[in-house]
């Protein structure tokens, strides 16, 4: 039986931890797996631990919570011998992470994607700081591109007019995220994990807004196209692109509109995993067009334009 993942990431101190210690009490009904890439002051309250079992722990409220330690292949084999004991899978990344590492095997291992199908990638985001982690790291501008859900923290001391700036920042470097607030230390947990990565998405950024995000050498560049394109070329050349020749690149993600396909293509790539599935079928009137983005460092927004623009159907 599979059991679903959720992935939470975040820069030091966004609220990680405290989120998901909120999650686990608004969600009693559910029993998760908790993978914690560091254990620190602020982990799942120690009182709840009520017995070790080799390296995961039971919690008295029927969680299991493990360390990252001994690498995610061997934390899993060691789940998957006890999937009758946990409803749902989180991993709680370190807050210095490229969560893109952790989440590699998840999108490239056959039988993982298969009993571990990740669900969504959440992003825990200090709005009282994130301004200056995007200056000062790539790894928070990492988090942000491979983010499915930015949840923005720690709202009260800002107001309304910088959070909306904030968020229209984040859509910039990410337009296909789905951004949530948490408002008085309230997280919306329930509509949260009502929200799944593939079946959600969409594009976020508002008309007229810039088609490029630009922070020193890492840009964002986003692709509208009305034509058609022929999947299977763009999946190929999207591919050779991944595995020859792209450096510095963080994350590619967009909806395509495929010659003689009546739904949505949902585009991603994990590292140098690449998959297009099918989304959501066209509604009714709904303009057909695809959305492209490419998140990364140095990227020549001419080079992908026009390998795009050979994978159009004729």
């Amino acid at each position: 039986m599979s059991k679903t993942v959720t992935i939470l990431t975040g820069f030091l101190g966004a609220g990680k931890t405290t989120f998901l210690n909120q999650a686990i009490g608004e969600r009693p009904e559910v029993r998760y797996a908790i993978v914690e890439n560091e254990f620190g002051k602020e982990g799942i309250d120690g009182e709840l631990i009520i017995k070790p079992d080799n390296e995961i722990f039971e919690l008295n409220n029927g969680c299991l919570c493990c360390s990252l330690n001994d690498g995610i292949y061997d934390i899993l084999n060691e789940l998957s011998q006890k999937t009758e004991q946990f409803d749902e899978l989180i991993i709680e990344t370190t807050g210095i992470a490229d969560p893109a590492a952790v989440a590699g095997p998840f999108f490239s291992h056959s039988e993982i994607k298969k009993d571990f199908p990740v669900k969504r990638v959440i992003c825990l985001v200090d709005t009282e700081l994130i301004e200056d982690q995007l200056i000062e790291t790539d790894e928070a501008i990492k988090q942000i591109a491979f983010s499915d859900i930015i949840l923005l923290n720690k709202t009260s001391n800002v107001n309304p007019e910088y959070l909306e700036k904030i968020e229209e920042k984040l859509l910039g470097i990410n337009p296909f995220v789905k951004v949530f607030w948490e408002k008085e230390m309230i997280f919306p947990v329930k509509e949260i994990f009502a929200t799944e990565r593939d079946q959600e998405i969409e594009y976020k950024l508002k008309p007229g807004r810039r088609l490029a995000f630009n922070h020193g050498k890492i840009v964002s560049h986003t692709f509208y196209f009305d034509q058609p394109f022929n999947d299977k070329e763009l999946q190929m050349r999207l591919f050779g692109y991944l595995v020859f020749e792209a450096r510095g690149l963080y994350r590619i993600k967009g909806i395509v509109h495929g010659k003689n396909v009546n739904h949505k293509l949902i585009l991603q790539s994990v590292g140098q995993s690449l998959s297009i599935t099918g989304g959501k079928p066209w509604n009714e009137g709904e303009v057909r067009q695809s959305k492209i983005v490419f998140i990364g460092k140095d990227l020549k927004r001419d080079f992908f334009e026009n390998m795009l623009n050979e994978c159009l159907a004729g």
